[in-house]
């Protein structure tokens, strides 16, 4: 029998977006991929909103397609792998993680064979395909293995290979940043509501500055601290906003965010 191409162990929240992102880019058509969550329902209906295919059970996907995807929480993956192991061992498929913390060398050791394996490392933006994403593959995969992963991440968003001791930096950046920034978009329109403005205006306005701002550095070759000269007039508002900053801390705030973030991530990995 012909193997699906692609199979979703988990079509929650993330591998529903990771999969929407697949049959919308075209980058496979959705008769080649196989699905499974243990939630049923949910397999039926992402299988309607995208034409993909339901699998009997996550050691029939695990058999069935040459890439499969392990969707589940860290947590479950030692059962799941002691469920699926075998079939895994049968089939060979390359493997995706996606589940934070758990490094390469841990899902390793949960399998009963030496698996072609990749982890990846992705954020919440990816339900709207601006996802930036990691992946680091183990020794056993090809080059063309590679180059596919890249493709099928960039389906939802940036992605770049990285060495596996640098996921814990890139889970601070991109991993938990996006709550750092939805953060500092709210306490932004609440200091615009203290001068007087709506707080749904004050939202789309500061929503849209970090959304221009952010796209505006992607697009530029000057370093972020030349663009701030060039919104800073001299004596000007600018200026005096960006001396309170530095005065109240803002940027040893932002590293203890992150590097707390890092720290946590360090933490679970060797545990």
């Amino acid at each position: 029998m012909k193997k699906a191409k692609l199979g979703f162990i988990g079509t929650g929240v993330m591998g529903g977006a990771m999969l929407a992102a697949v049959v919308k880019t075209g980058y496979l058509p959705p008769e080649d991929i196989l699905i499974y969550d243990k939630d049923a329902a949910l397999v039926q209906r992402v299988a309607a909103a995208t034409g993909a295919v339901p699998a009997a059970s996550a050691a029939a996907l695990a058999r069935g397609a040459a890439v499969v995807q392990l969707g589940s929480k860290p947590q479950d993956f030692p059962v799941l792998l002691e469920e699926i192991g075998a079939a895994l061992a049968e089939s060979d498929p390359l493997v995706i993680s996606i589940a934070a913390g758990l490094e390469l060398r841990r899902i390793e050791a949960l399998l009963p064979y030496q698996p072609r394996l990749v982890r990846t490392m992705q954020n919440i933006n990816a339900t709207i395909g601006e996802s930036m994403t990691a992946f680091c593959p183990n020794e056993r995969v090809t080059a063309e293995e590679r180059a596919f992963v890249e493709g099928y991440c960039g389906c939802f968003g940036k992605a770049v290979q990285l060495e596996e001791r640098h996921f814990s930096a890139f889970l601070a950046l991109a991993g938990s940043a996006p709550a750092f920034v939805y953060l500092f978009i709210d306490e932004l329109a609440r200091a615009g509501v203290a001068c007087g403005m709506g707080k749904a205006l004050a939202l789309e306005v500061a929503a849209q500055t970090v959304l221009g701002s952010a796209k505006l550095l992607q697009g530029s070759e000057l370093h972020p601290y030349q663009l701030i000269d060039r919104v800073c007039s001299p004596a000007g508002t600018t200026i005096a906003g960006v001396e309170a900053l530095q005065e109240y801390g803002f940027a040893n705030a932002l590293h203890k965010a992150v590097h707390a973030a890092y720290d946590r991530d360090r933490a679970l990995a060797s545990g």
